[in-house]
């Protein structure tokens, strides 16, 4: 290891903390020496220093524990100088935090493979001696790989950017050892087997790490070959021979017989011989219990199982013979001496008339009413033993149920006890319990723990709330003893682990302030908070030791990797072939901003998009988004290939939304495009803005509702929202229209497996002024594989006289689907779709809808469903197709 890193790290290994002042000092000045890894203003914050501050040893003791527990500092030592007006010197020396491990030398193994065995890692801060430990242990990592001749070094580069080293670790693996042999003995005739399993082969490096994998897979073969406790007593390696003495154990094989109604691969899936490596009567026991259970969970409650074994040679031949008995089911389940509706208790049981009778569920069933009965208020209430009655002729059970109720327990007296620091009229409401409510336990307990939570709240968090009962006759007092405790309040927050993230991005998302009386519920919200920013993969929040009626809280926090890189690949029945390129980084400055870059490529379109999001605008949390878009597309008809029409987009949009709630969200923009339409078929030309170069700009306007229980697969929740587009001189523009969409999306989970979605998406437009139609970008068309796919992409709605599209002015579209899962990822979805599209608003006629109906195929992804659809055309004209088959990913609406 580096000696003058080593010199270093010894002559700051001390906390030295010296101050020279009164017992209590107004600070007039402050300097601050050494300090980088974070900003003053939190050092100070954490210290609690600041000009005009009165500061004593008692204050500044705990300020330097505090900032100890950010973890980067190895000094803190604060001076104060110059008497009654004290000028505060504040000098800290941090730790060393690694940025790079570089790895150098003659060695065999990979770079990869290197860091990982090392137990120091990029970004973590350096401790004293930490270099030579990790050395040390990286040895016989090294030597357990088939290295046992390898030599480690490691030097320490001090960079230019302080307090920040490189490690170069030199290491030379020298010469391996290899498998010149391999023996197996004691397996028998699985000797060979056994070798087929492991991965080691003779001529590999012996890597111990790898033999203790084999060792593993070798006792799980023979386990599920139906060995016992299988062991490997030894394995050596001498002179290039590894030897490995195996013992099976004795093998179980297992039988079933008599058995019609279940089948012989889930009665064995019971058998608990193999879970705990053991055979004995006991675990036969055990095993008789399961499968007779699981008929009983079947519906057949006479069902027996004999076990039946023999031992030959090292093979136990157990057999199970089984009488099934008949199929029962409920016929009527009655009650007896029970004042209420014989409906409602029949709705808590288990077992249900007309269902199968399992005779399991007659005890827990009995428990189930007799603590309805409790919770009513019928203290003294009992159940005797249900009667279960089999009528053998039709193969049915009744079922007797007699209750003794007894008299129901009213609450006559409420006594709260020890209220002093909060209003005896906010407990009582807290209580919610009344005189004359019948007796609970469920209730009371409640009851308990809202008072609990209401003075935790208040900044009581070390309140105790205990009940005393007392009873006379059907009367029941309650005594609600309160014991406050101190008063809490918040002290500092200290963030530890943000190496990368700027503090200001934490501290803003904090909803505690010091000095506010201390509540746990904040702390978790806090941390939903920070896990919402989406740079920390792990959050903690300690609550610290109590002082002065105060507590401190650490949140320590492990950040992510801010930058992402994605390919994809994808075939389309339009586009046909086509990638996707995502770079994207969101931390840029360690302000939590963020941007990204797609690149798509296909055979019709050349597109890149460039964003720029900044969550907080001018210090509020506003979101700003930026977004330069640069596409050359081209428009085809699918039959033929021909080209409808070609342009190029360039259009930068700028714009703020604000999240009003956690459903709602409006949002403004500014839009500025310029595009240049080419190659245009006669027919879909409708106005002279359709050729040529034309600017587009104008604003945004919209809201959005969104109760989704998940964005990508939801199953219950609504998607909707508006939006309004304005463009005009004033905003740069050379068209003038105004264009309104909208969009409402229902989900609906009907059984664990399907869910019900539909859709109802509209548009119009209209121009102004001196713009009697709308450019071709900004008209709407239908069909395709997200609108209605019985028809090819934006075929659907107004033609020319060669049957191009032309889009129009107004759109309507509904969606319906049952989306099915099937298991294992996989789905089906049947869906219908209708729609239309008009070139004019007094063209339009909403119910003059063309309809398709169809079979989709899904498979999940983390980002959403690969589909396959077939829509048919209900409403087929001459010429057209019966349908269309449409590839895609991610469900569509």
């Amino acid at each position: 290891m580096n000696s003058k890193f080593r010199i270093l790290c010894l002559s700051f290994s001390i906390l030295f903390l010296l101050i020279s002042y009164s017992e209590a000092a107004v600070v007039s000045e402050l300097q601050i020496n050494g300090l980088y890894s974070m900003g003053q203003d939190e050092l100070l914050y954490i210290l609690d220093i600041h000009p005009g501050s009165i500061i004593d040893k008692d204050s500044v003791r705990l300020g330097i524990k505090r900032a100890f527990l950010k973890g980067i500092f190895e000094d803190i030592s604060v001076e104060a100088l110059d008497g009654e007006n004290t000028k505060v010197v504040i000098t800290v020396k941090e730790r060393s935090r690694i940025e790079n491990i570089y790895i150098d030398g003659d060695y065999a193994i990979s770079k990869k493979k290197a860091k990982e065995l090392f137990s120091l890692k990029e970004g973590q801060v350096l401790m004293c001696d930490v270099v030579d430990e990790a050395i040390s242990d990286l040895k016989p990592k090294i030597a357990s790989s088939g290295f046992p001749y390898a030599s480690v070094d490691a030097e320490v580069e001090q960079l230019a950017e302080p307090y920040r080293v490189n490690i170069h670790l030199y290491l030379n693996t020298g010469k391996p050892e290899k498998i010149k042999k391999i023996v197996i003995s004691g397996a028998g005739k699985e000797n060979e087997a056994i070798r087929n399993v492991m991965q080691l082969s003779e001529g590999d490096i012996y890597n111990q790490s790898v033999l203790s994998k084999d060792i593993g897979r070798i006792k799980t073969y023979l386990k599920r070959n139906a060995y016992f406790k299988p062991e490997i007593d030894q394995h050596t390696f001498i002179d290039g021979t590894l030897t490995l003495s195996i013992h099976p154990g004795k093998r179980l094989q297992i039988s079933v017989e008599g058995n019609d109604n279940i089948s012989t691969e889930k009665l064995l899936q019971e058998m608990p011989f193999f879970e705990v490596q053991d055979f004995n009567d006991d675990i036969v026991a055990e095993a008789v219990h399961r499968m007779v259970s699981l008929y009983h969970t079947k519906g057949y409650p006479f069902a027996q199982v004999a076990p039946v074994s023999k031992l030959h040679d090292d093979i136990i031949i157990l057999t199970f013979f089984l009488y099934e008995g008949p199929q029962i089911k409920t016929r009527t389940i009655s009650f007896v001496g029970s004042s209420l509706k014989d409906k409602n208790l029949r709705e808590i049981m288990s077992l249900k008339e007309d269902q199968i009778f399992n005779p399991d569920l007659l005890d827990s069933d009995r428990e189930t009413l007799r603590a309805f009965y409790h919770s009513l208020g019928y203290l003294s209430a009992d159940i005797e033993e249900l009667q279960p009655r089999y009528e053998e002729d039709s193969q049915r059970m009744d079922i007797v149920v007699i209750v003794h109720e007894g008299l129901k327990t009213a609450i006559e007296r409420i006594d709260i006890v020890g209220v002093h620091l909060v209003s005896e009229g906010e407990v009582r409401k807290a209580l919610n319990i009344k005189l004359g409510d019948t007796y609970n336990e469920v209730d009371i307990s409640d009851a308990r723990y809202r008072m609990i939570e209401l003075y935790a709240n208040k900044g009581f968090p070390e309140v105790k709330v205990s009940v005393k009962r007392s009873f006379e006759g059907q009367k029941a007092s309650l005594v609600f003893q309160i014991d406050e405790g101190p008063e809490i309040f918040f002290g500092k927050v200290i963030v530890a682990g943000n190496y990368k993230t700027n503090y200001h991005v934490i501290e803003r998302e904090l909803l505690q302030r010091e000095g506010q009386p201390f509540d746990n519920s904040t702390i978790i919200k806090e941390r939903q908070r920070l896990y919402k920013v989406g740079l920390f993969t792990d959050v903690d929040m300690d609550v610290l030791d109590r002082y002065d009626n105060k507590k401190d809280v650490l949140i320590k926090v492990r950040e992510g990797n801010a930058g992402a890189v994605e390919f994809s690949l994808g075939y389309a029945e339009y586009e046909r072939f086509r990638g996707i390129i995502d770079l994207s980084y969101r931390n840029l400055w360690g302000m939590n901003r963020q941007s990204s870059l797609r690149l798509e490529l296909s055979s019709l379109e050349k597109r890149f998009i460039l964003q720029y999001y900044e969550p907080w605008l001018l210090s509020k949390p506003l979101p700003f988004r930026a977004f330069l878009l640069g596409e050359d597309k081209k428009e085809i008809s699918i039959d033929t290939r021909e080209t409808r029409y070609r342009l190029t987009r360039y259009t930068a949009t700028v714009g703020v939304e604000k999240k009003i709630s956690e459903i709602l969200r409006p949002e403004l923009y500014y839009e500025f495009s310029v595009v240049r339409t080419f190659d245009v078929k006669p027919d879909v030309i409708l106005s002279k803005e359709d050729k040529g170069t034309l600017v587009i700009s104008g604003i945004r306007a919209g809201v959005i509702l969104d109760t989704r229980d998940n964005p990508f697969y939801p199953a219950k929740g609504i998607l909707s929202g508006i939006s309004v587009k304005l463009t005009s001189p004033v905003f740069l523009s050379e068209t003038n229209f105004i264009k309104l969409m909208f969009y409402g999306n229902l989900y609906h989970k009907i059984t664990k497996r399907i869910v019900l979605a539909a859709s109802l998406r509209g548009g119009i437009a209209q121009g102004y002024n001196k713009t009697a139609e709308l450019p071709i970008v900004e008209r709407f068309f239908l069909g395709g594989r997200t609108t209605v796919r019985g028809y090819e992409q934006d075929t659907l709605g107004p033609k020319g006289s060669d049957g191009n599209p032309t889009g129009g002015n107004v759109f309507l579209m509904e969606n319906v689907e049952i989306r099915t899962s099937l298991g294992r990822g996989i789905g089906m979805v049947a869906f219908l779709d209708g729609g239309n599209v008009w070139l004019k608003t007094k063209d339009m006629e909403p119910f003059n809808f063309k309809f398709t109906t169809g079979l989709g195929l899904r498979y999940n992804t983390p980002v959403g469903p690969l589909r396959i659809d077939y829509g048919h055309k209900l409403q087929r004209e001459k010429g057209e197709s019966r349908g269309e088959l449409h590839f895609s990913i991610g469900h569509a609406f």
